[in-house]
């Protein structure tokens, strides 16, 4: 700014803020949603940003693990319920939702209990920003060990 005499001590920065020091929840900006299977296919198909994230848990239950995610990363499930029934030990769930800016945030979780009892897999997320995609991948790393994290 003319005009303005320099700060004590000198420098150019007097107006800077250090944006990397900015903790934003991802929480606090998506809401669970809904959208027709194919409108999810077709999104799923078209969005360039990938995230996949390894499960490692300690839930051992493909439900119980499957809630845990909704909850963490404050989703809606798309898969119906009757599709979920059973004990087939697989479990394969679309998950949606959108963020206050109107951006699309899809999530499929694939996951199996292995004859150990641990439960392995995949979460994928999948966005047209590359922001969104990180940030949910960072979220579920960071809590899917179990409801203590």
């Amino acid at each position: 700014a003319q005009g303005m005499p320099p700060p004590p001590g000198g420098g150019e920065n007097r107006n800077c803020v250090v944006l990397n020091d900015l903790h934003i929840d991802i929480m606090d900006y998506i809401a669970p949603a809904s959208c027709t299977d194919l409108a999810f296919r077709a999104m799923w198909a078209e969005f360039e940003w990938e995230n996949k994230v390894a499960v490692n848990t300690d839930i051992t239950e493909v439900k119980e693990f499957l809630e845990h995610v909704i909850k963490s990363t404050n989703m809606r499930c798309l898969t119906p319920p009757a599709a979920l029934e059973g004990d087939s030990g697989f479990l394969a769930a679309n998950l949606y939702a959108k963020s206050i800016f109107g951006e699309d945030a899809l999530v499929n979780v694939s996951i199996e209990k292995r004859s150990d009892g641990k439960i392995c897999g995949y979460i994928r997320i999948r966005s047209k920003t590359q922001g969104i995609a990180l940030s949910l991948g960072d979220k579920i790393t960071l809590k899917q060990k179990g409801p203590s994290a």
